[in-house]
């Protein structure tokens, strides 16, 4: 397929395709629906069984495959560094399995177990999970996980786990190496597709940057150099100097002080950790929303697509979660939209 059939291919599927999205006024009366007519609206009622858990796993397995088959589908035209971008957006799903063996195995849980946990992943993500399975320990597993594509992952994520096994840090590794490979494969793209894309992803970048290392220092009590050791290169506004500089402070009121104004778009800076992930979620889906319609890179059109339809995923997933554990609907409403309750 030619580059310009491709792209009229991507645009029309991607026309297709937004049809599935919800919106954020679709998702907020879904989560207000009696839990009857919530299951039978989102398909939770076909997932059969007598443990909720089980369900609700089963649920969150589908909706996640139903992404990946339409990932699937945007990847057909795609060859050379457009198609190794959203490979690597797509093995977020490997990534995940990769954490669940880690937990399995930190945890000493059952083989099969571990298995359940798992989602079930299309021919082009090649990861061997039975070889990783059959490991005895989380170095081991490391260790065959380098003999795979996840090398340069796998070495460093060993190396940190060596040198000081925590999972939780093993698992912030996880997270940096996964970014700093999509970033380097943004940046193997031309023209538009690369400004639009590198765009996009670094205000994913500074979110991730933000959140998790404000919760490091503040709520977890790292220093300084431990968090920014953890930190990815690559954001749009959060550049490791300025990284540095909220987090040589002493207090979050002061770090927050340290921001750099627009990081927010047009909104205040919130004065919780909390209210800070929501007002960055919030911003960088409102721009996914006017990239998918209007960049002019194709590419960045489909990953912004991606972008949302994950997020609103999970959102669903997080409202029949709360729904079958019995979560009052003011705390739903709170949980769907901190920001707005946080105003009122």
């Amino acid at each position: 397929m030619s580059r310009l059939a491709g792209q009229a291919y991507l645009r029309t599927r991607l026309a297709i395709m937004t049809a599935n999205l919800l919106g954020r006024e679709r998702l907020l009366a879904l989560a207000q629906l009696p839990f009857e007519e919530l299951a039978t609206t989102t398909g939770f009622d076909a997932i059969v069984g007598n443990n909720d858990a089980a369900r609700l796993a089963n649920f969150e397995r589908t909706l996640m495959q139903k992404w990946l088959d339409e990932l699937s589908a945007l990847l057909r035209p795609l060859g050379g560094p457009e198609r190794r971008l959203l490979t690597q957006w797509a093995s977020r799903y490997e990534l995940l399995n990769i954490k669940a063996l880690v937990r399995g195995k930190i945890g000493q849980l059952p083989n099969e177990e571990i298995e359940r946990s798992l989602f079930v992943l299309p021919g082009f993500l090649s990861l061997n999970h039975d070889e990783l399975l059959n490991t005895d320990s989380v170095p081991e597993l490391l260790r065959h996980l380098q003999k795979t594509r996840y090398r340069g992952l796998a070495t460093q994520a060993l190396r940190r786990y060596e040198e000081r096994p925590d999972p939780f840090l093993l698992d912030a590794t996880l997270d940096q190496q996964f970014y700093s490979d999509l970033i380097h494969r943004a940046q193997q793209l031309g023209g538009d597709d690369r400004t639009e894309t590198v765009n996009l992803i670094g205000r994913i970048v500074d979110r991730h940057n933000l959140v998790w290392s404000l919760r490091y220092r503040f709520n977890y009590g790292l220093q300084p150099s431990e968090v920014l050791y953890l930190a990815i290169d690559g954001g749009r506004v959060l550049n490791r100097a300025l990284l540095q500089q909220v987090l040589q402070t002493d207090t979050l009121n002061d770090a927050l002080r340290q921001l750099p104004a627009g990081l927010f778009g047009q909104r205040a800076i919130p004065q919780q950790i909390t209210l800070i992930e929501a007002a960055l979620r919030d911003d960088l889906m409102d721009y996914a929303r006017r990239a998918m319609r209007r960049s002019p890179s194709a590419i960045t059109s489909v990953l912004a697509y991606l972008v949302l339809r994950h997020g609103e995923i999970n959102s669903l997933y997080a409202i029949l979660h709360a729904r079958v554990h019995g979560l009052a609907d003011d705390l739903l409403q709170e949980a769907l939209n901190p920001l707005q309750e946080a105003a009122a």
